[in-house]
């Protein structure tokens, strides 16, 4: 409700009323959020007391009783107590739920009660000791993609295809896992060159035709040296890996090797595929289902330029949103694979923006390219892509609002001085030495410890460092 209630709002009610509402649901939605930062908390507890004075201004005083005046306590509560998740009712509803249905005499509600909780507890403690059996204890999620994988990168990507495998014997009304293409040259060149310019190997190669292209023509801007870079670098890097190894360059590396190669023609083509506990399906797979698993959004840093002549480009992070199209894997002779999502991207500059009410709405009309030129980017790897659902907005015909998906069982832990900081207390805790942490007077020998305490930190004593006596102390008590 938080979601959607301020999307169906919008061009229904006057913005002023709207604006207040989503306020409300903003800080519902930060509240209720898996993962609560301390000094946000503070800046909701005082932008509710603002909501509420708007809320005041156009709600009748019999509005306002004291479930609505608690919205103020509840920011200052979740810091005292944590996340609101461990203490809310839902939890509890839904047992009592499971308590109802166990009811069968409606004559003796108490008694099928107790029968039946016996009965699931007895079913819980067998179904521990079953082997080769899917239980509750055992099963995995629905979108599980924890499949063991040794080294994961973006050339041993961790995740799995949907569909069925094999044939096994009988007829399975499931779609085909794969079937093998032949990608056309053009998307080939696109998706290699993607792949080299991800990997760390080959940034110093990079490096080096960057170089080249600039002293081959001094008078070139950024942009023109970034556009001939992208077109001639993966010809470039397969002739300059092929003279280094005629001389036997320790430069070199297997890696290196194979990725200059170049992938295989023959690709196998996925259309539902599950990475980072996400279902994504292509838009052809859902065109006739009532779900929507195609929206992307994928946050990159990158260097914008104002116009072709612009000779000062900026960096920073900038969201690319898109709708899936199709999903290659791509083989580089058998030794590395990749899955590529191929998408149709949105122009940042015309087809992206952001209303009044904080909203990202987005035009799939105005498209970055259309994937026809060889220097256009229509791919990422699966496992840089993040998914997102597009509602359509009935007061701006062609625009759609964006909705970010929340993962299920993924938690953010902090930021990145956080994660240093968690990394530095480890190689404190390895420098310690593993004889400190042990105490002297245990006996790994038996189960009995030892500890000497000596009297005087026992014993109460008064200011001349008497002893006092057990019964003079309860007397002057009582």
């Amino acid at each position: 409700m938080q979601e959607f209630l301020p999307i169906a709002m919008k061009g229904c009610l006057p913005d002023k009323v709207s604006l207040a509402i989503s306020d409300l649901c903003c800080f519902f939605k930060e509240l209720c959020g898996k993962v609560l930062n301390e000094s946000n908390l503070e800046h909701l507890e005082h932008q509710v007391a603002l909501t509420l004075c708007q809320l005041e201004q156009i709600f009748p005083p019999s509005f306002f009783t004291v479930m609505v005046h608690l919205v103020i306590h509840l920011a200052h509560e979740a810091r005292v107590g944590g996340p609101v998740h461990y203490r809310w009712m839902y939890p509890i509803e839904r047992f009592l739920l499971t308590l109802k249905s166990f009811v069968r005499n409606r004559a003796h509600p108490e008694g099928s009660i107790a029968e039946g909780y016996l009965a699931h507890e007895c079913l819980i403690f067998c179904s521990r000791y079953l082997s080769r059996v899917e239980t509750h204890f055992n099963q995995f999620a629905r979108n599980d993609d924890s499949c063991f994988v040794e080294n994961v990168s973006v050339l041993n990507p961790r995740g799995r295809p949907l569909g069925r495998k094999k044939q096994v014997g009988f007829n399975v009304k499931k779609r085909k896992r794969a079937s093998r293409i032949s990608l056309d040259k053009k998307a080939l060149v696109q998706a290699h060159r993607y792949v080299l310019f991800n990997s760390n190997n080959v940034d110093h190669f990079r490096k080096a035709h960057t170089d080249l292209i600039k002293r081959q023509n001094r008078r070139l801007s950024p942009y023109e040296v970034d556009k001939i870079h992208s077109k001639e670098f993966p010809d470039w890097f397969r002739e300059r890996v092929a003279r280094l190894e005629e001389q036997d360059s320790t430069l070199v590396a297997n890696d290196i090797k194979w990725l200059a190669r170049g992938p295989l023609e023959i690709v196998r083509r996925y259309s539902r595929y599950i990475v980072n506990g996400v279902r994504f399906h292509t838009k052809t797979r859902e065109r006739c289902l009532k779900t929507q698993n195609s929206g992307i959004v994928v946050t990159v840093k990158t260097l914008s330029y104002a116009s072709s002549r612009d000779k000062n480009p900026k960096e920073g992070e900038i969201h690319y949103y898109g709708a899936l199209t199709d999903i290659i894997q791509l083989d580089y002779s058998g030794k590395y694979k990749a899955i590529l999502f191929k998408c149709d991207w949105v122009d940042i500059n015309r087809g992206c923006k952001i209303d009044n009410f904080g909203m990202t709405l987005v035009n799939f009309n105005y498209l970055q390219h259309t994937g026809n030129d060889i220097c256009d980017d229509p791919f990422v790897f699966a496992s840089q892509a993040k998914k997102v659902f597009y509602v359509e907005n009935k007061t701006q015909n062609g625009w759609l609002v964006v909705v970010h998906a929340k993962i299920r069982d993924v938690y953010d832990m902090g930021d990145e001085q956080s994660n240093d900081t968690d990394q530095g207390n480890e190689q404190v805790l390895q420098e310690i030495n593993h004889n400190d942490l042990i105490r002297p007077e245990a006996d790994d020998s038996d189960d009995i410890i030892e500890v000497t305490i000596p009297m005087e930190n026992i014993l109460p004593h008064d200011k001349d460092d008497n002893y006092i006596d057990d019964d003079e102390s309860d007397a002057d008590f009582f």
